[in-house]
């Protein structure tokens, strides 16, 4: 017998015309500007910086299976015979496998919004003047007052600001700099693993991008959005595959756009990126000021949009992951957005890194490929999970259940996500000496 699902929002109209389907955009925003924080400026810049366009395979084939991944994910949300939410599918994979999840979520929004707020702090300062920490503070409360009772469309007007705010400052940037087309096309198709240069050994820095747009945790987010705007059924599988289609372009080509000017400006230079102000310095050099501005400013619109999803994302998520660990017998489920531990969770995501900035002692770029590169090793576990609740007719029923290509698609993933994890492990084992 299927455990009753939580108290659910309204189900939102089927759009109906091409005008619907573009004012349904939301979730699909949402989660890319989530998904688009510090790991992609810091990452793209370096990949770009130390290798040129050599490394932006890696780029394409992630994006490409985490398009087909969490559409899988939102597949199961809005398809499987049960009604129930994706937690509960967890659940019916392995009893503890929730429990794994709320336990990841509590440590990645900490370890996350550490080095978010960082980039927050130095971009801030920059722009306006200022302590860091108090921006932090004030962003911190800010992020707080809106989410505590989250409203949906606020946040997705919110998101929308902020993607006018990385349209105008990472495109405005890799335009002035001027992309090497051919180049491009080169790096895209080429699979080539240069040698090292720098710091930072070429697996790490793939096996980061890996974590930093393949994603992790981060992936199951977009079933959350999803709910929130109301899409709850399978009549609304085809408004999400759009809108995901769409979010997966955006964060295309604010990528590319870093990756460019990683490119262009630092790798014929031979510079190398210690943190934010060393791009911002290069920026400067090659655009004048306006390539300061527009480095601090598209660091900002990329962490402070992160800083507000991931503490929502991750307190819905644990909130849930705890509801399902621990059922409550009776009619229905507890709703996770007004349980009092979704308030203590986002309080946690939101506070609980700010020591760690004022402390100042964390380096930006070091924590950003590091994180990145641990959350990898949580993509098999997920791989599994949903492959194995699209598969079974048992989870899913006979009419959703995955079809050959999408099986397909889903060995692909788990195969990069082995890889990924193999190449963090490897990698990280040489960084401590051990062979």
């Amino acid at each position: 017998m299927s455990e009753p699902s939580p108290a659910g929002v309204p189900a939102a109209p089927i759009p109906r015309t091409f005008l619907d389907y573009v004012r349904s955009m939301g979730p699909g925003i949402v989660v890319v500007l989530t998904w688009l924080g510090a790991g992609d400026i810091v990452d793209s810049s370096v990949a770009g910086g130390s290798y040129g366009y050599a490394l932006m395979w890696v780029l394409v084939l992630a994006l490409m299976v985490r398009w087909m991944f969490v559409s899988t994910i939102a597949k199961y949300q809005l398809c499987n015979q049960h009604g129930e939410t994706l937690m509960q599918g967890m659940r019916r994979v392995h009893p503890l496998l929730p429990l794994l999840i709320l336990i990841a979520c509590v440590l990645l929004c900490h370890a996350i919004n550490i080095y978010m707020y960082l980039g927050l702090a130095e971009s801030l300062s920059a722009l306006f003047g200022g302590p860091g920490i108090a921006w932090c503070v004030a962003w911190a409360v800010l992020c707080f007052i809106l989410l505590s009772r989250p409203v949906f469309k606020v946040i997705e007007a919110v998101f929308m600001v902020f993607l006018g705010i990385l349209s105008v400052a990472l495109i405005g940037a890799a335009s002035q700099v001027g992309p090497d087309w051919g180049r491009v096309l080169q790096g895209t198709i080429g699979f080539e693993m240069p040698a090292q240069r720098g710091a930072f050994d070429p697996m790490l820095v793939a096996t980061s991008l890996v974590g930093a747009v393949a994603g992790s945790l981060a992936n199951l987010m977009y079933a959350y959005f999803v709910r929130e705007k109301g899409w709850t059924t399978p009549a609304h599988r085809k408004v999400q595959l759009y809108d995901l289609a769409f979010g997966v372009l955006v964060i295309i080509v604010l990528d590319l756009a870093v990756w460019v000017v990683g490119a262009e400006v630092l790798h014929p230079r031979g510079l190398k990126v210690e943190n934010i102000s060393d791009l911002a310095n290069m920026l400067t050099i090659a655009l004048g000021p306006m390539g300061r501005i527009l480095i601090y400013l598209g660091v900002f619109g990329a962490v402070g949009s992160s800083i507000v999803g991931n503490a929502m994302a991750f307190s819905f998520m644990a909130t849930d992951a705890y509801l399902t660990w621990r059922p409550v017998m009776g009619d229905a489920a507890p709703d996770y957005r007004r349980h009092p531990l979704y308030r203590w969770l986002m309080v946690w995501a939101l506070f609980s890194p700010l020591p760690w900035v004022l402390a100042g002692q964390v380096k930006f770029v070091p924590l950003t490929i590091a994180v990145n590169a641990v959350q990898v090793v949580l993509l098999p576990v997920l791989a599994i999970a949903m492959w194995i609740l699209t598969s079974s007719t048992r989870c899913i029923g006979r009419e959703h259940r995955n079809r050959p290509w999408e099986n397909a698609g889903m060995a692909l993933f788990l195969v990069v996500a082995l890889l990924g994890t193999y190449g963090t492990l490897k990698s990280l084992l040489a960084a401590v000496g051990v062979k």
